[in-house]
């Protein structure tokens, strides 16, 4: 069921919803990528309906200029496709090239390129952009050799996520399967930074000079401080997810930080827990979970403009629906506003800026 997100159309934001589908690895019921309308002032959300139907888009990155949607297509032969977005929020595809691994489930903009994990042969691709924003063949391809003690889920390398270094420069490549954050920098990998064995390191979040990382095999939530003069990272501690040891009972997910907290999504607790920033950064504190729905993947956080609330918007995924939390100003922590989308099998929430780039359209009218 959807809700009622008012009258005024200028005020609500615009979500782009990645699922599973039939054909894509692992199947799902979605139908591609579903654009969501998102009221800002209360958290409720609209369906818009299906914006465009390819498989398995498991992740989505925005490109801003020109505005582009970049999906993977998670199956055993991977593929990266674009879409151009225009001021009506509609998806018009650019094209798609082979990410030169299997299973990719991250892609990220990187302003002249794009990068993509492939989680099944451990390999990141980075792929130059035309200047239609659409990613050119022939992307330059860092794979991996290693494994971790989790036997079944570390035999070998396992690219899950890349996140930009504190640095501004150096790409971060999260690799589950040997518990380490690869850097590469100037296009060229240049060491690896090392986690506790059996972290399952699977995405990152940077703030200021650190780096926190969810453990999806060790239900941690871990902290690096980015050393500029060395071009690496150390680590420096970590915390328990939900607040309490749940080794192969949760598996974190999504990591987000925002205005002096983190944020993990957690299958298997079905909840997102608040960490407070501690000591400049080097150290977080469980404060709360939030129950959100079955199996919570990707969320995001929608900024308020002016008066209104930050909110997160959860993507369950297996609970068929996104959930609206109204992130508390004074304490961080995020509260279920009770609104609800029914979404087969989501897995990722973009926000996009659909009112600047329909100002942008109408300029050059």
């Amino acid at each position: 069921m959807g809700d009622s997100v008012g009258d005024s159309t200028n005020n609500r934001r615009l979500l782009f919803v990645g699922t599973y589908t039939p054909d894509s690895d692992p199947p799902g019921g979605g139908e591609g990528i579903y654009r969501v309308r998102f009221d800002p002032e209360t958290g409720a959300m609209a369906h818009g309906g299906v914006a465009a139907r390819t498989p398995g888009p498991s992740f989505l990155a925005f490109h801003a200029d020109p505005p582009t949607v970049y999906a993977v297509n998670e199956r055993a032969e991977g593929t990266l496709t674009a879409f151009r977005v225009d001021g009506d929020a509609e998806l018009a595809e650019l094209g798609s090239v082979p990410t030169g691994g299997g299973s990719p489930c991250h892609v990220l903009d990187l302003g002249s390129s794009v990068g993509v994990a492939n989680y099944a042969n451990g390999t990141a691709t980075v792929f130059p952009l035309g200047a239609d924003g659409a990613p050119q063949a022939g992307g330059r391809g860092f794979p991996n050799t290693g494994s971790g003690p989790v036997t079944d889920r570390q035999e070998g390398p396992h690219a899950h996520s890349l996140v930009v270094a504190p640095d501004g420069e150096s790409l971060l490549v999260v690799d589950l399967g040997t518990d380490e954050l690869r850097v590469h920098r100037a296009g060229e990998p240049v060491g690896a930074i090392a986690l506790p064995p059996g972290t399952g390191p699977r995405h990152a979040a940077v703030s200021g000079e650190y780096v926190y990382v969810a453990g999806e095999l060790d239900s941690r939530a871990h902290v690096l401080r980015w050393d500029a003069e060395a071009g690496t990272a150390e680590h420096v501690g970590s915390v328990h997810a939900t607040g309490e040891e749940a080794v192969g009972k949760n598996f974190p997910g999504e990591i987000a930080a925002h205005d002096g907290h983190v944020y993990v999504s957690n299958r298997g607790a079905d909840a997102v827990s608040t960490l407070a920033v501690r000591d400049g950064g080097a150290r977080l504190e469980h404060v709360a979970n939030t129950a959100v729905g079955a199996w919570p993947r990707n969320f995001t956080v929608v900024r308020g403009h002016r008066d209104e609330p930050d909110h997160l918007v959860v993507a369950a995924q297996n609970g068929d629906s996104l959930a609206s939390l109204r992130i508390d100003p004074g304490t961080g922590i995020p509260a279920d506003t009770g609104h609800r989308l029914e979404i087969p099998v989501p897995v990722c929430v973009l926000p996009v800026p659909i009112n600047r780039i329909r100002r942008a359209g109408t300029a050059t009218e």
